[in-house]
């Protein structure tokens, strides 16, 4: 069996010979193509890396060279990751939501020579770039359908790159095996660029040695769960999370990457491979539980109250940590479990989920208790770009009393006296490329200041309270935490977004952005009409529906920190507006100078 030590390094691509020797017919990867999964085994995977890498060769890579992807997840993916790095080149993941104008940035900021497309929608995008993409000398797509007869850049497809490799990797053999022996743990594996919430994002270097010590510390996160399990990788690749998720878990115990149709069948391909583990940002999680409620409400009467009092149990359980639960609610627990509980969880994709994560931003507490509630064991993790992934966790059914739970021995944390979060260890990032500023900044003396603001707990767990960015003060001096606020109205299923305004105001106000398919319902079951987005987030039934839901949710929060007014925004946030990043987090400045008026308008006196 492969251990993971700290003396013990090997790059990603040793892992998978590694694996390969060990469990040639296991299943590494499945891919759902046209309905049916189709699978690749690790000896398989191993075989597949080295012709790429033969193919990559062929094309003129070389030790140091940047190579790009810019496409969805989808197992293509991860094998040009993999045949990258065995010749020694670095990585870079691109969002394929980009537009034109954000991927000239990432391909330029990153020096990207040679870029893997997905399909005629992204070769669309890199010639709409034209000459500004300097350093860009070769196209490779995955999917070629209406690219055929194209030269541009040498586009060439994965296909034949492969097949070029399987020719050619007789006489490349010797060479593949010296370029992957002379990998050192401080060299550059991954680029992976920063959201940008705050400006143009930043490719962070992230190193073999990052993550093969990611490796080992998701041994230590994920103690307990077993090596044979299948993970869903749907989050983007570019990004660290799911690099850390898919890429890290995998490669660590042998798990078993799954790559769905599309984002578009999430649904439908959770419910096929129906993961042991599971991660996903609070914004999915809060669409789980809003279609859910949904469905609750347009249920047949008898199952729609059995519901009720099977969720009003588990609430009031959620006052009593798991561990500490009495007889009595054991057995409560045990028969709304098999009752409603266990079909809710088949229902979402998560039958057999023994660990969900929650990360990338703060989840509110109620839905963290609500899908506890359901039987599903949701652990928040911490973690940044910097720090190759994961950092920290909480323990099952979060059981502690920081929000983000413990560091592993590995890691180092402390608060510094104006409350920043301060981590050191070995998944903590090189810097960021040709930015020596901005690194000097981050890193001082080994130690990486995070921007969050934290607390540590007496039993030794940390909870984050904001981006040390996004605290506000208002007119008053109190210093207010926006996501608290944000998070407290997101809770509603009629709220998908919320921007609170109160930095030098008087009061807390909020642009609020109401979810379309839960507030459709809702109107529809009242006889409602309504045409476009904003003529419903305009129609006054609609406005006095979410004054309601505000107000239920003030009583949760300080008098200080309470909403006093909001304004509907008239359209939903969007990433080709520069609204939202790839990740979709919001770029506060850019929607306030957005709606300025609006702004104004709720201090009108």
């Amino acid at each position: 069996m492969t251990t993971f030590t700290k003396d013990n390094f090997r790059t990603s691509v040793q892992v998978i010979a590694e694996h390969g020797a060990q469990s040639p017919d296991k299943v590494a990867i499945r891919q759902k193509r046209y309905g049916v999964w189709n699978e690749i085994t690790w000896a398989r995977l191993d075989a597949i890396v080295k012709e790429l890498a033969a193919g990559l060769i062929e094309l003129g890579v070389k030790p140091g060279d940047k190579v790009g992807v810019l496409s969805e997840n989808r197992q293509e993916w991860v094998l040009t990751q993999f045949a990258a790095q065995a010749v020694g080149a670095i990585v870079v993941g691109m969002y394929p939501t980009s537009p034109a104008a954000e991927i000239d940035h990432l391909v330029n900021a990153s020096e990207t020579e040679v870029l893997f497309i997905e399909d005629q929608e992204q070769f669309d995008k890199i010639v709409e770039l034209g000459d500004r993409a300097k350093n860009l000398r070769q196209l490779v797509v995955f999917d070629p359908k209406g690219l055929r007869d194209e030269t541009y850049l040498k586009l060439t497809s994965f296909d034949e790159m492969q097949a070029m490799g399987q020719t050619s990797l007789p006489q490349h053999v010797a060479d593949i095996q010296a370029r992957s022996d002379a990998i050192a743990p401080d060299d550059t594996a991954l680029m992976v660029f920063t959201s940008g919430s705050t400006g143009a994002p930043k490719a962070a270097e992230i190193s073999h040695g990052n993550f093969y010590a990611a490796m080992r510390l998701a041994l230590d996160l994920f103690e307990g769960l077993p090596a044979d399990v299948n993970i869903l990788s749907y989050l983007p690749l570019c990004h660290v999370a799911e690099q850390n998720m898919t890429v890290v878990n995998c490669l660590s115990a042998r798990r078993t990457m799954n790559f769905g149709e599309s984002l578009r069948t999430i649904t439908l391909d959770l419910r096929d491979v129906a993961p042991e583990l599971f991660f996903g940002v609070p914004r999915i999680w809060e669409k789980m539980q809003a279609g859910l409620l949904v469905q609750i409400k347009t249920a047949n009467p008898i199952q729609r109250r059995l519901t009720e009092i099977a969720l009003a149990s588990a609430h009031k359980r959620s006052k009593t940590p798991r561990s500490q639960w009495s007889l009595t609610q054991r057995l409560a627990n045990s028969f709304w479990d098999a009752t409603v509980y266990r079909h809710i969880r088949s229902y979402l994709g998560l039958g057999r989920v023994k660990i969900a994560l929650s990360a990338a931003a703060p989840i509110s507490e109620d839905l963290l208790v609500f899908l506890r509630g359901i039987g599903v064991n949701i652990r928040e993790v911490w973690g940044m770009t910097e720090t190759s992934g994961a950092a920290s966790i909480q323990p099952n059914w979060g059981d502690c009393d920081g929000r983000v739970g413990f560091f592993p021995d590995e890691m180092e944390a402390k608060v510094a006296e104006d409350g920043e979060l301060l981590v050191k260890g070995p998944i903590v990032f090189k810097g960021y490329f040709k930015n020596d500023k901005a690194t000097a900044d981050t890193l001082v003396d080994g130690w990486l200041h995070t921007g969050d603001v934290a607390e540590a707990l007496p039993d030794g767990s940390f909870s984050i309270v904001d981006r040390k960015k996004d605290i506000m003060i208002n007119a008053a001096g109190k210093n207010l935490t926006p996501s608290l606020i944000e998070n407290t109205m997101k809770a509603s299923p009629y709220i998908k977004e919320c921007i609170v305004i109160a930095d030098k105001r008087p009061y807390v106000s909020a642009l609020i952005q109401i979810d379309f398919d839960t507030v459709r319902l809702w109107a529809e079951s009242k006889g409602i009409s309504y045409t476009t987005f904003r003529s419903l987030a305009e129609n006054p039934d609609i406005v006095a529906l979410v004054d309601r839901e505000v107000a239920a949710r003030n009583k949760n929060l300080a008098r200080v920190e309470q909403i006093k007014k909001v304004w509907l925004l008239p359209k939903e946030l969007d990433h080709d507006d520069g609204e939202v990043t790839a990740t979709m987090k919001v770029r506060r400045s850019k929607i306030t100078e957005a709606y300025g008026e609006a702004i104004e308008g709720l201090y009108a006196a």
